[in-house]
């Protein structure tokens, strides 16, 4: 998918500025997070005529992951069951779960998009990048266990650039910047917390 850039604004440097912080508080916990194709379908059931191909071309890689995550669960001998079978979230992981269901069922849309495929798919390919450093000679996991890093390091630097897209022609229509700026600050917010619970639990 190539995505046709257009001219930032001056609150693109704002909201990227703004973000930066909560970015590498990301990076330097020790936790992966897990795909979200639903959420992308809520977003795709509301999306304006311009979106629709990103949503959708988003929600066929997403749903990819399934066997990418299976395939490095193998790799650490993790049960198979455990893919199967729901598990209870700790209340940070239900709070950052509630949150993006939230906004993608009813915020402005450049919000929920923000929050969503700005934010979190903005920083899962960094993280993809620093797990692969880590991993990128262990031989338990293998090249199917190093599957799912390897795309999200590959395909997530194109998903953000097409969402911020969406974004600005959501701000072109009337939507605040700071609103947008602030949904996806939470965002990361709530990511780092689940992650360091999730890490520590």
């Amino acid at each position: 998918m190539s995505v046709q850039v257009t001219p930032h604004p001056k609150w693109v440097a704002d909201l990227d500025a703004a973000l930066d912080p909560s970015r590498e508080a990301i990076l330097d916990t020790r936790v992966i997070i897990r795909d979200f194709p639903q959420w992308l379908q809520l977003l795709l059931d509301r999306s304006p005529e311009d979106g629709k191909v990103f949503f959708r071309d988003n929600i066929r890689v997403e749903k990819r992951h399934d066997a990418m995550w299976r395939a490095m669960g193998d790799g650490f001998n993790v049960p198979k069951e455990r893919f199967q079978i729901p598990e209870p979230m700790i209340p940070e992981v239900k709070e950052f779960h509630a949150y993006l269901t939230e906004m993608c069922r009813g915020a402005t849309f450049g919000a929920a998009v923000s929050a969503t495929n700005y934010a979190v798919e903005g920083v899962a390919q960094k993280i993809s990048e620093k797990a692969l450093r880590g991993l990128a000679k262990n031989e338990k996991i293998g090249p199917r266990g190093r599957w799912w890093l390897e795309e999200h390091a590959k395909y997530d630097d194109e998903h953000p650039i097409h969402a911020l897209e969406i974004i600005k022609s959501c701000v072109k229509r009337g939507e605040a910047p700071q609103g947008v700026t602030a949904s996806a600050l939470k965002s990361l917010g709530l990511m780092k917390e689940a992650m360091v619970a999730s890490y520590d639990s």
